[in-house]
């Protein structure tokens, strides 16, 4: 593989970070008006509808055993979103990025258990670190309070480092178009399923233009274009260069979250995204020293 192809795969990749900073303060800013639940059904609608009509010839070949690795890679995305979009509802969107950009110091972690990958000593350090940042962003420095927003975000990343490992793993052998296609449509009908039964007002379509336009946003670049580029792309790098792409995600979701919602962090939140961001950092710095 050259290196041109590493270095293309790696730019575009940060492009797909850059998109999901940008949902942040977007997806924040719907949740004023829509239901959680609801927005992830519409999104992911739409999103499998782009990936079926752009690809319907390649996803008549799925077979049964590549629904079951997507709808496992989908569950774990769907855990992702859950987390992330219901917990946004009760933190900020600058706390919802930095936390969920944890999923990457938790990689390593996970993967220890899941693939017996050996744990780096950085890798602990990192974890040490994030932790400490997240109790910074959500205390300002006094005694720790559990937000559940927070919690659940958390919950989210849990879920994302668990899809960023299940990818890395199939997309190397099976078609990643259909993975993408399954995984989409995992999250669309648990999403579905959800709203019907704990949303009272769910599936309408009286809403506002900005809930309508943080939908195509997100289901048409954020989902159905990040999640193919990248399901494609992630396979010509390695996954430490990887993780220190996405562990800018936090940065771009803080920036985002202040040029549109205003919102701002303080001092502590300063040193708190600070802590966080060089976790995910300190994590992904390989040593040949491991424990």
């Amino acid at each position: 593989m050259s290196q041109k192809i590493k270095v293309r795969a790696e730019i575009i990749l940060l492009g797909v970070v850059v998109i999901w900073g940008y949902t942040f303060p977007v997806v924040k800013n719907a949740l004023n008006s829509i239901p959680p639940f609801t927005f992830l059904t519409y999104r992911f609608f739409l999103a499998c509808s782009i990936i079926y009509l752009l690809f319907r010839g390649r996803l008549k070949k799925i077979n049964l055993f590549m629904v079951r690795k997507g709808f496992l890679i989908g569950l774990f995305l769907f855990i992702g979103y859950f987390g992330q979009t219901v917990g946004t509802q009760f933190t900020t969107a600058t706390k919802t990025a930095f936390i969920t950009g944890i999923s990457v110091v938790l990689v390593p972690i996970i993967a220890f258990f899941w693939i017996q990958e050996r744990i780096h000593r950085n890798s602990v350090i990192g974890v040490i670190l994030a932790m400490t940042g997240l109790w910074l962003m959500n205390s300002n420095g006094t005694m720790y309070q559990i937000n559940v927003g927070d919690s659940l975000v958390f919950l989210g990343a849990i879920g994302f480092a668990l899809y960023i490992i299940a990818v890395d793993i199939y997309t190397k052998k099976l078609d990643y178009v259909q993975l993408v296609y399954i995984q989409l449509i995992t999250v669309f009908l648990m999403s579905f399923f959800m709203a019907i039964f704990f949303e009272k007002e769910a599936l309408h379509f009286s809403y506002n233009a900005s809930v309508w336009w943080s939908v195509i946003m997100n289901g048409a670049f954020a989902t159905a274009l990040a999640f193919y580029l990248q399901n494609r792309f992630q396979q010509y790098s390695t996954p430490t260069k990887i993780a220190i792409i996405f562990s800018a995600e936090p940065v771009f979701g803080a920036i985002f979250s202040y040029l549109l919602l205003g919102e701002t962090v303080g001092i502590f939140g300063v040193l708190g995204g600070i802590a966080i961001f060089s976790g995910m950092f300190i994590a992904q710095i390989e040593k040949t020293e491991k424990i």
